[in-house]
């Protein structure tokens, strides 16, 4: 696993879900949506920009404006868990916006929230890209985020899905 692309995303966000990452640890890749590489066969495209989207392209759409934050909580959790579902699934996921910084470090850190990072920003900025997170909109939105259950549903998920494999039953 581990989208490599020629002109290259900004970074890559290793997640680990389970006690210390023992059940499951993902690599999610981000950077411009533009070089997402739609046609790699198990890759799944999020983007979280709402300028100019080819719905032929993109897999999840959470539409953002720049330098801004989403504006529906409901369909925001929505997206993490069927970004976090595929992921622990062992799909490629390259989430990306126009620059891949503010927006999808926004979305980034997030994710990391789900999986019970307890300083997501700070997190993204270290193991993604210290551009990350542009605003302090942006950053006050993760912060004030509510994942709910969340962190408990995605642990269970990735259980379920190391137990799967360790039997070869998927």
């Amino acid at each position: 696993m581990g989208l490599d692309i020629a002109a290259g995303p900004n970074g890559h966000l290793p997640l680990n879900f389970g006690w210390r990452g023992a059940f499951k640890k993902v690599k999610i890749a981000g950077g411009p949506y533009d070089f997402f590489p739609h046609e790699t066969k198990g890759a799944f495209g999020v983007c979280v920009r709402a300028e100019r989207v080819d719905p032929s392209k993109v897999d999840l759409h959470l539409p953002i404006g720049d330098f801004s934050v989403p504006r529906d909580a409901a369909e925001v959790r929505r997206v993490i868990v069927e970004t976090l579902r595929v992921a622990l699934k062992g799909h490629d996921v390259y989430v990306g916006c126009m620059g891949g910084w503010g927006r999808t470090g926004l979305f980034l850190a997030l994710l990391a929230k789900a999986a019970g990072v307890k300083d997501p920003v700070r997190y993204v900025r270290e193991h993604y890209s210290k551009r990350a997170v542009e605003t302090k909109e942006q950053q006050q939105y993760v912060e004030h985020f509510d994942v709910g259950p969340l962190p408990r549903d995605m642990f269970v998920a990735a259980w379920r899905n190391r137990f799967f494999e360790a039997f070869g039953l998927r």
